[in-house]
């Protein structure tokens, strides 16, 4: 539940949310719409993109795009699709993400390409495409979601905590680039959350809610994040 003051705390603001059709992107785009942000999400199951939009539609403006975060062309179809719409990009929430669950010897090797070109070779796409207008404008914040895993390893998901520790890497180099431009960079790394992705891993939706850590991004993109840029904030 967002207080008095945070209700307008994102006007005239747009925020981008990648994998924002269920879980911890849609509470995500919840969040910001709740807050007067216009807010573009992308996710690449159809179906799921359009029931995300017409609930996020009923509170606020909100664009949706199927998109690919592996797939170049359609980031930067989708980049530009926002910033004409809506002008500018204050806000990246990069949150598509994907897990492999089993013994690491028998995973598909399709499988090992699949979760590290969507979970850290898509943060970094979408990052390089919205990048340049941020720092021209001297003004942005980029919160990439890692996880619990991106901290320490776990059995039966080594490529999943491989990309996660990357997008910790990722963020900590990149904040090292860009914050003398003006522009924001965090981590975020909850731990269990209760979304299908906990299901896939665990056979239980069990966690913490997705609206918890949409909170905490909200608070990370505010005026007062009470955090470190290029740090990795944990939710539990």
């Amino acid at each position: 539940m967002l207080n008095v003051n945070q209700k307008n705390l994102f006007s005239d603001k747009t925020a981008v949310v990648t994998g924002g059709s269920r879980g911890i992107g849609f509470a995500t785009a919840q969040a910001f719409i709740n807050a007067g942000a216009h807010v573009a999400v992308c996710a690449r199951n159809p179906k799921r993109l359009r029931e995300a939009a017409a609930q996020l539609s009923t509170i606020g403006r909100v664009l949706s795009e199927v998109a690919d975060v592996r797939e170049l062309a359609q980031v930067m179809r989708f980049v530009d699709h926002v910033q004409e719409t809506f002008g500018r990009i204050d806000v990246l929430v990069n949150n598509a993400g994907i897990v492999s669950v089993g013994a690491f010897v028998d995973e598909p090797y399709e499988n090992i390409s699949s979760v590290i070109d969507v979970n850290l070779k898509g943060t970094m796409y979408m990052t390089r495409a919205v990048l340049p207008s941020m720092i021209g404008r001297e003004a942005g914040i980029i919160i990439n979601v890692s996880s619990g895993a991106g901290l320490s390893g776990f059995p039966d998901l080594v490529s999943y905590c491989a990309s996660k520790f990357g997008v910790v890497g990722f963020t900590e180099s990149l904040d090292q680039e860009v914050g003398h431009h003006g522009v924001r960079v965090y981590a975020i790394c909850p731990g269990r959350v209760a979304t299908d992705m906990q299901v896939q891993y665990s056979g239980r939706k069990i966690g913490i809610p997705p609206e918890r850590v949409a909170k905490r991004i909200l608070e990370l993109a505010g005026p007062s994040p009470g955090a470190s840029t290029g740090t990795c904030v944990t939710v539990g």
